[in-house]
């Protein structure tokens, strides 16, 4: 069931014995898209926070991000500037990594090589697209997170040659408005 859903959540390091539900907050009918509603702020921030992962899995996986207030706060954090900017320079420092071949003494997982540096016209492309002010999706750049941050992902992990630059691609479409 998705983060958006009713769906019980463990309290129990908070001191809750009991499993709480949390329900999705509705977007009140005179609210904007994407802005706070009065009084739900501080609780809409908590669990866009607390929920951030699987809220971006739910926002890569093409849910809409008006199915709650809850999702809409998300996205609207996804897209913004900052966001953008440090997607964009994630991306860089991943490109950079694949191409020095020195040793270096760092806990980071080192991006496959080989597949990132084929997929270089894309990356490249990709970074000045998030530095552009036209806007983005939350789509698109909850896909680019998890591109990323997932170990799983293809630029970590051995998979066909072209997976990472297919994905990246599929992520660089899904950028644009529709």
């Amino acid at each position: 069931m998705s983060v958006s859903g009713d769906r019980p959540i463990s309290l129990v390091a908070l001191g809750h014995t009991e499993p709480v539900v949390i329900r999705p907050l509705p977007l009140a009918p005179d609210a904007e898209p994407g802005r706070r509603s009065r009084g739900r702020g501080p609780l809409l921030h908590l669990l866009a926070r607390w929920q951030a992962a699987a809220l971006d899995r739910e926002l890569a996986a093409g849910v809409h991000e008006q199915t709650s207030a809850v999702l809409a706060l998300r996205a609207r954090k996804l897209t913004s500037g900052r966001r953008r900017k440090h997607i964009a320079a994630g991306l860089s420092r991943a490109l950079r990594s694949a191409r020095y071949t020195g040793p270096s003494f760092t806990a980071a997982v080192r991006p496959r090589a080989t597949e990132l540096i084929s997929a270089q016209p894309v990356v490249t492309s990709l970074a000045s697209r998030l530095r552009s002010p036209e806007p983005v999706t939350a789509q698109g750049m909850a896909m680019l997170g998890a591109l990323l941050t997932d170990p799983g992902s293809p630029l970590y992990q051995p998979t066909e040659p072209g997976t990472l630059a297919s994905r990246l691609r599929t992520a660089a479409a899904a950028l644009r408005p529709r």
